[in-house]
């Protein structure tokens, strides 16, 4: 899967995890992408700082009851989304579950609503390097079943809503042109992120069951943004830490089907 020399892929790890020790991460990983730093070692118990060279980048393993998880959170982007992906990928992780943040495409979708990619547009090019363009970009079907179960009443309980279906994931947040914009709205695209297309594709071709989480933080149609430190901005804290919880609850769902069978 990986042509690069043996030393890169070895200093991803040491970058990642304390002396590059794959035997400290979980086989189930949950990764804050562009965030996440303080709020994912806060609901596990137990946790460790496992955490490698990289300053960007904090890991930490824990438990959520009484299954083992790691968590990641990273600063965000392609390269970000492709290491974590390659850690999965040498660490054989079971479940690699992404929590994020997105900006909405459709008018009707509220700040602070979360939203289920089913399926993104591979608006990058990161996954070029992978595959060819025509290869689609796909969540997990069963983790994507679970999901809905576990996070849809969470997200409700708050009054936001949930979405399920196609988003887009892009290289370039300042060159969407209106003209892009529209493009995407009318083949009615949810929302954009920038990880999400590139760790589908990678985690696909790894073989690792994959899942991403978005909550809505600003809606690009309407061009409006929750802030910082604004009533908006602690609704999106609070439908992120709800994600994360939910993705928490996925996988001890499938730790136990995995276990019984």
């Amino acid at each position: 899967m990986f042509r690069c020399p043996t030393y890169l892929l070895d200093s991803i790890r040491k970058l990642m995890v304390r002396n590059g020790d794959l035997d400290l991460l979980s086989e189930y990983i949950v990764v804050g992408l562009g965030g996440g730093f303080n709020i994912l070692p806060q609901m596990l118990s137990d946790v460790v700082d496992v955490s490698g060279y990289a300053r960007t980048i904090r890991t930490y393993t824990g438990y959520f009851k009484d299954v083992k998880i790691s968590v990641i959170a990273i600063a965000g982007g392609l390269i970000d989304a492709e290491w974590i992906s390659a850690l999965a990928y040498m660490k054989k992780a079971k479940i690699l579950i992404g929590i994020g943040w997105c900006g909405a495409l459709q008018k009707y979708i509220d700040i602070g609503d979360a939203v289920i990619p089913i399926a993104t547009i591979r608006d990058e090019n990161t996954s070029l390097h992978y595959v060819d363009q025509d290869f689609p970009a796909i969540g997990d079907p069963i983790l994507i079943s679970t999901a809905l179960k576990k996070v849809k009443p969470r997200i409700e309980s708050l009054g936001s809503k949930l979405w399920l279906g196609i988003t887009v994931s892009t290289s370039s947040m300042l060159t969407e042109t209106p003209e892009r914009i529209e493009k995407w709205m009318n083949q009615r695209a949810l929302c954009i992120d920038v990880e999400t297309s590139t760790i589908y594709t990678m985690t696909y071709l790894a073989g690792i069951p994959s899942l991403v989480l978005l909550a809505v933080s600003d809606n690009v149609v309407l061009g409006k943004d929750c802030g910082f430190e604004t009533e908006l901005s602690r609704k999106v804290d609070n439908t992120y830490r709800e994600l994360v919880k939910s993705a928490f609850e996925i996988i001890l769902d499938k730790h136990y089907s995995f276990e019984y069978g």
